[in-house]
């Protein structure tokens, strides 16, 4: 009697089965394509399509025409009419359909609400009564039924039951609702299987690994493979991917090897600073979408870079020569508070972490005397200093850097040392704000805040104050200091400055320096 059920079913979805038919790729016109499934199909905006290239071949031993069909990829319905749907593709595929190629649903039409009778005839029906249904079950009822019937299949007698209870929930007025319910009743009234009986064993769930770079370099071709570790082989996979903050994908489809492992290549150029983003589906044998890595909404990431020998390396300004001389005082030219520098210097731009490192040396000389004493004529101290120096300039951040000096050298006590700490903030060559602070053997302390900007081409100027107890390491006194440069040459630069100095209100002067940097 269980027998008569599914034989009746089988029977009732045949029809179904028949009205499914293949539709295909009408008419390709830009970026628009058109298939012929239309709202009479149940298709609706929104619907993903699945798009497959059909091949014949004819067999040379066996001459049989063999047909088989391969898939290209995935489609959104943007437009349902009656007949036809205007679709949606991503630019690979759309390049790769052709007319004719063969479309369908991705997912099973959604069950609908038969409509109910109306007209005369349903009118003139008594009521109570059950008029007899002449026009059959509706495609969503035989969809719905087809599903059911499928899911019933392999489950022992109670779970069937279920399944044929919440058919009829979702169809009461389906004609087949009298013989299910007969059905429901023998599943119930079965019994239960035993632990020894043997029920086939529900399919196993797909484990999908996906292995792919986490980093690559611009020149490199980037490989996205798939393996199955447990349950069925896909049938297909792809990799849809994309330039980081790029709104759309592209996809490029996986090929198997014999041992079921999927590979796909990115195409040459696809390494793109700062990095690409991608995820990866697999099309299940029964025809079904899986996700194997990311999705969409939340794709996986490979970060890009260059490589060593193709970084961006400017050949111009990586080395510098530069000269200077500056004459500074500190009690209108009296000559008892008074110095001279002189320094030329070395520098070479790395440009990693470490941006750049200075050598050179210098000559400090100067007289010094307590500003107490600055007026009543007592001999002023002679001070010196002629050392070695060398710096190192440790790039932080594009606009932020750390700078090292250390020098040492000869004084009249013998050999010294002194330290120097800065700070840049902003481009060296550019705008930006320099913090400085110095000790300097037998000399005195420095601090200094210079702020440099290029605002008129060829014409770089900086503007930098001063505190310091030079030259005796005694009294403290400000500078103030404007510079001006030049560019003579494309490799040759001069710089002059001028500065006013003080102690107090009665002891100030002026200060004069020249400098000139040969770069290349």
């Amino acid at each position: 009697m269980m027998m008569k059920l599914p034989l009746l079913l089988l029977l009732l979805s045949a029809p179904a089965l028949a009205a499914i038919r293949p539709a295909y790729v009408l008419r390709i016109e830009g970026a628009d394509a058109f298939v012929d499934l239309g709202r009479a199909d149940t298709t609706q905006p929104g619907e993903r399509l699945r798009v497959y290239r059909i091949i014949e071949a004819r067999h040379p031993a066996t001459g049989k025409v063999l047909r088989d069909r391969f898939l290209l990829g995935e489609v959104t319905v943007l437009e349902a009419g009656e007949t036809l749907s205007r679709i949606s593709a991503p630019d690979e595929l759309l390049a790769r359909m052709e007319v004719g190629d063969e479309v369908e649903s991705v997912n099973a039409p959604a069950p609908r609400e038969r409509p109910a009778t109306s007209g005369p005839a349903a009118q003139a029906q008594a009521p109570g009564a059950t008029a007899p249904s002449t026009v059959g079950p509706s495609d969503a009822e035989r969809a719905a039924l087809r599903t059911a019937w499928n899911n019933a299949l392999r489950l022992p007698p109670s779970e069937r039951a279920k399944v044929w209870e919440g058919f009829l929930s979702n169809w009461p007025q389906s004609d087949l609702a009298g013989p299910i319910r007969t059905e429901i009743s023998l599943l119930r009234e079965a019994p239960v299987a035993s632990s020894t009986t043997k029920v086939p064993a529900s399919p196993v769930a797909p484990v999908l690994k996906v292995s792919a770079p986490t980093s690559a370099l611009t020149d490199e071709l980037i490989t996205v493979s798939l393996s199955s570790l447990a349950g069925p082989t896909p049938r297909a996979a792809m990799v849809h991917w994309r330039e980081r903050g790029s709104p759309t994908y592209r996809t490029v489809h996986m090929s198997a090897d014999p041992h079921g492992l999927f590979r796909a290549t990115l195409p040459q150029g696809s390494a793109v600073e700062p990095g690409i983003e991608y995820y990866v589906e697999a099309v299940e044998p029964a025809g079904a979408t899986l996700a194997a890595a990311g999705n969409a909404a939340r794709p996986q990431s490979i970060t890009i870079r260059r490589p060593p020998r193709d970084e961006r390396i400017e050949l111009r300004d990586r080395s510098r020569v530069r000269v200077s001389n500056e004459y500074v005082d500190f009690n209108r030219f009296k000559g008892n508070d008074v110095y001279n520098l002189f320094e030329a210097d070395f520098l070479y731009r790395v440009y990693t972490t470490v941006h750049a490192v200075r050598v050179g040396f210098g000559n400090y000389r100067g007289i010094g005397t307590p500003r107490d004493l600055l007026d009543t004529g007592v001999p002023g101290q002679e001070v010196g200093y002629t050392y070695g120096f060398g710096e190192l300039e440790l790039r932080l951040h594009p606009s932020l850097s750390v700078l090292l000096k250390g020098s040492a050298g000869v004084t009249e006590d013998g050999i010294k040392g002194g330290f120097d700490l800065g700070l840049r903030i902003g481009s060296e060559t550019g705008t930006s704000l320099l913090i400085r602070g110095a000790t300097i053997a037998d000399i005195g302390q420095r601090g200094s805040l210079a702020l440099a900007w290029d605002a008129v081409k060829g014409w770089p100027m900086s503007a930098e104050v001063v505190v310091t107890n030079e030259p005796i390491g005694e009294d403290l006194g400000v500078r103030l200091i404007y510079t001006v440069g030049r560019s003579v040459t494309p490799w040759l630069d001069i710089a002059g400055r001028v500065s006013y100095q003080l102690r107090d209100i009665n002891h100030s002067g002026l200060g004069f320096g020249l400098g000139t940097t040969f770069h290349w």
